[in-house]
C-alpha cells in the first residue's frame, strides 16, 4: 500500500477524511496526519509518505510552502491541495508547483476519490518505469547510476537489504520493506535501508497455505554485489521447490555435500543398475540439505544429457532452459526423482509417426506462434500432439537449425522486441507477455539473442 499524509488545521477536516475515503480499497493507507505546515514536512519525511493531502492555510508553514519543499525532497510525490479559499491565484501556484488537484471545501468525497486514484496510477507507473532502470542497471553493474535511481524511488543508504518471495502475495508491508519490484508472476523483490523483519517472513510461511518460499540476504549488499545477491536470494525462495512444504531460506545451501553428490551422480553414471541405486538412495535423503534451486537444475540437465539416460530417450530433448522452468514443469524435486526411475526402469514405447514431417512442423509452430507466452516445454507440446519427444526435437532442429529451446527463446525475444517498439508497456510487464517469468532471466537472454539489454534496445537494431 501506498501511504498518505493528511495536513489541515481543522480536526473535523482531518477526521472527515480518514472516515470518509475508501483508503484501503485504493490500495492506501493514511499514515500520519499534521495539524500544521511543520509538522506536516517532519512526518513526511520520516514516513517516506507517497501521496500529501493539504489544506492551503495553515500555521508555520503554509500549503503552498510545504508543496515546495515536499517537491524538492521527492520531486514524484503527489500533492492534492484543499481550501475554502476560491482564488485562481492560489491555483495558479499550485500548478506551478505540480500539485495534482485542487479541491474546495466543503470535500466532495467522489472528487477526492478520483484524485486519489490518479495519484495511485502515476506512483505506480513512476516506480514501474523506475524499478526498470533500477533491475537493467543492476543486470550492467552501474553502481552511481544504481544508487541514483534508489535515491529516486526513497531508499537513500550505501547498502541495500534485500529479500525475494517466490509464489506468495505481495508481502512488503510485513517485512518493512521500502521498495517491491515485481520480477514475474507472483514473484517479488524487497529493497530496504534498515534490516527485514524475519520474525514476520516465518510467521507468514508458518500460517500460509500455499507452496511458496521467501529468501532472505543475511547482511545489507552493496551496489556492485547486488546482481549476484539479488540472483542467489531468489534461488534460496525457491528452497520450497526442494523441501516440498513452504520455506523461509536465509542461506544458500551449497558446499562440501552437495560437492559430493555430483561426484557419487558421476559414478552412478557408468551404468543402469548404479544410476538407479544412487536415485533410490536420493529418495530417501534430506534433499533440502543438498540442493537448491541451482544445482537441482544442473544435476536434472546432466543426467538427462548423459550418454545412459541419453541412449534410453534417444536424444529426447528433455533438458530445461531455466531454473524457474524446473518448478513450473514438477511439482517437487522428489517428482524429478521418481521420473528419472521410471524411466531407467520402462523406457518410452517408439512410436510411428504418421503425419508428415512438414504437416507436422507447420502444426507444432503454429500451436507456438499462439501460445508462447505459456510454459510449454517439450515434454508438454509432444504430449499435446501425440507425438514422441525425440520425433519433435529433431522436426524443429531439422527445420530451423536451433533445438526446441532455443527456437522458443528467439521466438519470444523477437515478441518482446515487437512489443518495445509498439506499447508503452513496461520491460517487467513485458517480460510476462513473452513467457518469461523471471525478469532477470530474461534480461540476460535478451541481451544474448540482441546484444544490448531491453532497457537500451531502440528498436534499430
Amino acid at each position: 500500500m501506498f501511504k498518505v499524509m493528511l495536513a489541515d488545521d481543522e480536526n473535523r477536516i482531518l477526521k472527515f477524511l480518514q472516515t470518509s475515503i475508501p483508503w484501503t480499497q485504493l490500495g492506501l493507507e493514511v499514515a500520519a496526519t499534521a495539524t500544521d505546515g511543520n509538522e506536516a514536512l517532519r512526518l513526511a519525511q520520516e514516513e517516506c509518505v507517497d501521496i500529501v493531502v493539504t489544506d492551503i492555510r495553515m500555521p508555520g508553514l503554509d500549503g503552498l510552502e510545504l508543496c515546495q519543499s515536499l517537491h524538492e525532497i521527492n520531486p514524484n510525490i503527489q500533492i492534492i491541495i484543499v481550501s475554502g479559499y476560491a482564488d485562481f491565484d492560489y491555483a495558479k501556484r499550485a500548478i506551478q508547483l505540480q500539485v495534482l488537484g485542487y479541491c474546495l471545501k466543503p470535500i466532495i468525497e467522489n472528487e477526492m476519490i478520483a484524485f486519489l486514484r490518479i495519484a495511485v496510477k502515476n506512483i505506480r507507473k513512476e516506480t514501474t518505469l523506475n524499478g526498470d532502470s533500477l533491475l537493467d542497471s543492476i543486470e550492467e553493474g552501474n553502481e552511481h547510476q544504481i544508487a541514483e535511481i534508489f535515491e529516486e524511488l526513497g531508499v537513500v543508504a550505501p547498502r541495500y537489504y534485500i529479500a525475494v518471495s517466490v509464489r506468495v502475495h505481495n508481502i512488503a508491508k510485513q517485512l518493512g520493506a521500502e521498495l517491491t519490484l515485481k520480477l514475474g508472476k507472483h514473484k517479488y523483490l524487497y529493497f530496504s535501508s534498515r534490516p527485514l523483519n524475519r520474525k514476520a517472513a516465518n510467521e507468514l510461511i508458518c500460517y500460509t497455505g500455499e507452496k511458496g518460499g521467501i529468501g532472505i540476504w543475511p547482511a545489507a549488499v552493496a551496489p556492485s554485489q547486488l546482481k549476484d545477491a539479488i540472483s542467489d536470494t531468489t534461488i534460496m525462495a525457491y528452497q520450497f521447490f526442494i523441501s516440498s512444504t513452504p520455506t523461509v531460506c536465509e542461506k544458500l545451501v551449497e558446499g562440501p555435500l552437495t560437492d559430493d553428490l555430483f561426484s557419487q551422480m558421476k559414478q552412478a553414471l557408468i551404468a543402469p543398475e548404479q544410476l538407479k541405486a544412487f536415485l533410490e538412495k536420493l529418495q530417501t535423503a534430506n534433499c533440502s540439505m543438498l540442493f537448491n534451486l541451482r544445482s537441482a537444475f544442473r544435476f536434472y540437465n546432466y543426467i538427462y544429457s548423459s550418454k545412459l539416460l541419453g541412449t534410453i530417450l534417444e536424444g529426447e530433448e528433455y533438458y530445461l532452459y531455466g531454473y524457474e522452468q524446473l518448478a513450473v514443469e514438477y511439482g517437487c524435486f522428489e517428482d524429478i526423482l521418481s521420473e528419472m526411475l521410471n524411466t531407467l526402469c520402462v523406457p518410452p514405447m517408439r512410436e510411428t509417426q504418421d503425419a508428415s514431417s512438414a504437416s507436422s512442423f507447420m502444426k507444432i509452430i503454429k500451436y507456438l506462434n499462439e501460445n508462447y507466452e505459456k510454459d510449454i516445454s517439450l515434454k508438454k507440446l509432444s504430449e499435446l500432439f501425440h507425438m514422441n519427444s525425440s520425433y519433435v526435437s529433431q522436426l524443429v532442429k531439422n527445420e530451423t537449425g536451433l533445438t526446441y529451446s532455443q527456437y522458443l527463446t528467439e521466438l519470444r525475444i523477437g515478441k518482446a522486441k515487437q512489443l518495445l517498439q509498439t506499447t508503452n508497456l513496461s520491460l517487467n510487464e513485458i517480460s510476462e507477455a513473452v513467457g518469461f517469468n523471471d525478469y532477470f532471466y530474461f534480461i540476460k537472454k535478451f541481451k544474448k539473442v540482441v546484444g544490448v539489454t531491453p532497457g537500451r534496445f531502440n528498436g534499430s537494431l
